[in-house]
């Protein structure tokens, strides 16, 4: 195959933009490309190796079966990584001549987990001594599904630190094995104020329990004080002005971290927004510099968002955010613990198909330096939503963007039409939407903010709204123990 594309692509400006254009149309095929970007790679300088890593990504399985024929014949040990990503299982002979080469590096440990081979367990088990790698291997035992391990795992807790300690703690909530949980809340009740939040998140996944954490922050506390030999029931208790605290919150609308991919040296990092057993969207990880995103991962099936459908009559009509929402106590239950307030606002919002009529691509024009930014980096969310129109008015320039549990492109017309005839009429019925903000810094250059929000019931009003150009009338349930922002940005669209 002639380089003179593959020359242009991986030279050009938009490097990666060039590339993703190659492998949608490369000439003679993908597999006769993959195996020229595979001739090449061996040779190729550093800057380039990069480039030809992420082509043979996007080559799909054509790019898969170059990496492993690379890495059988002892070349580009690097590409190893690229195995992580697809979740390619390296062949045992590849992986030995590996560490033979190597020994027990971090990568080759991760490899090893993907394998999922049981012979590899006890390879495995003797490395969690080995203060350089115990922490993936004890990640890598998790992926292998090796239970037996959760004891040992659980016994060394005391013996290690750093990130290798929250990677043992999510290990043994991968494994699942409760026999693990007394020696679990012994380290977190005494092992003084370290790592508490891992064990805690740990505890509440292995338990089923899931106690309110005292306003001090004193999470020793709750577990002390905790019957773990009684079943958890969900208690919600009413204070002023739509205030309300959910102690034992079943959890069934959550957000959650999800489980560490191989090849990471952070156990806790990418987090999912779930409703029932369904992740409904991968949100923002903790990274106080790094974008704000919410990406669709799938609409969950019919049954699991049907709950919030049977509190409508409280929502038909409400003028009071602290008297509909103790209407709605069975469906806060539903909810993780925490503390929250309910804010009954009339948004102005309109409905967004394009990405480049949204703000999560439009805020690239308000940075200062926006031609350093590609539109990958702004994390389109794949879905069409709601959004206020405007910037939120403030120091810091804010959006705000309301995001479905259902297509909206699936709407029942009829039952648009009846709500557009009943706003017509003055009726203000309202949406029901999970919400937060999020302030970043991104990159420590751009600081912006989100209002942000997911629709649990509301999804025809909010289309009626949006057509008939009327503000939303939306009862936003809002975490107050991990956000104080959304009372500030909520006052700024009054």
């Amino acid at each position: 195959m002639p380089d003179a594309r593959l020359d242009a692509a991986l030279t050009a400006f938009d490097h990666w933009t060039a590339l993703e254009d190659l492998a949608a149309d490369p000439p003679g095929g993908r597999a006769a490309l993959a195996a020229r970007v595979g001739e090449r790679y061996e040779d190729a300088a550093e800057h380039e190796r990069s480039r030809l890593d992420h082509l043979l990504g996007l080559l799909g399985q054509d790019g898969d079966s170059v990496v492993l024929g690379l890495l059988a014949r002892g070349r580009s040990d690097e590409l190893l990584s690229r195995t992580f990503r697809r979740r390619l299982a390296v062949p045992a002979p590849v992986l030995d001549a590996l560490i033979e080469r190597r020994g027990y590096t971090l990568e080759v440990v991760d490899a090893l987990g993907l394998t999922g081979d049981p012979t590899r367990v006890a390879e495995l088990g003797a490395l969690l001594d080995d203060p350089d790698v115990c922490g993936r291997a004890a990640s890598a035992l998790a992926r292998l599904g090796a239970r037996e391990w959760a004891l040992p795992i659980a016994r060394r807790l005391p013996q290690v630190t750093g990130l290798a300690h929250g990677a043992f703690v999510v290990a043994l909530e991968q494994l699942g094995d409760t026999a693990v949980v007394p020696l679990l809340r012994d380290e977190l009740l005494d092992g003084g104020e370290r790592f508490t939040g891992d064990m805690h998140i740990a505890l509440t996944r292995l338990t089923g329990h899931d106690p309110l954490i005292p306003e001090d922050g004193d999470v020793r506390r709750a577990w002390r004080e905790l019957d773990l030999a009684t079943p958890p029931v969900p208690a919600v208790r009413f204070g002023e002005g739509g205030r309300f605290t959910v102690d034992e919150g079943r959890g069934r609308v959550r957000v959650a971290y999800d489980p560490p991919p191989p090849g990471t040296s952070w156990p806790r990092w990418n987090k999912s927004l779930h409703v029932g057993e369904h992740a409904l969207y991968r949100v923002s990880s903790d990274c106080g510099t790094c974008e704000t995103t919410m990406t669709l991962l799938g609409f969950p099936p019919a049954e699991a968002r049907a709950g919030a459908a049977r509190f409508r009559a409280a929502l038909a009509d409400p003028g009071d955010a602290a008297a509909v929402v103790a209407e709605l106590e069975p469906l806060i239950a539903e909810l993780e613990t925490g503390r929250y307030a309910a804010h009954l606002a009339d948004l102005a919002l309109e409905r967004v198909a394009e990405p480049e009529e949204s703000w999560w691509l439009r805020r690239i024009a308000v940075r200062d330096d926006p031609e350093r930014w590609s539109v990958e980096l702004t994390a389109w969310p794949g879905v069409e939503h709601f959004q206020v129109p405007e910037m939120i008015p403030g120091a810091v320039p804010t959006y705000g963007s309301l995001l479905p549990s259902q297509p909206l492109d699936a709407l029942d017309p009829a039952a648009v039409a009846r709500h557009t005839s009943a706003i017509a009429r003055g009726e203000r019925p309202a949406a029901l939407v999970l919400a937060w903000t999020e302030t970043r810094y991104v990159e420590a250059e751009f600081e912006e903010r989100f209002l942000l929000g997911v629709i649990l019931d509301g999804h025809h009003r909010l289309a009626a709204y949006a057509a008939a150009g009327v503000p939303a009338r939306v009862l936003l349930l809002a975490r107050t123990d991990r956000d104080g922002a959304v009372e500030e940005v909520l006052a700024a669209l009054r």
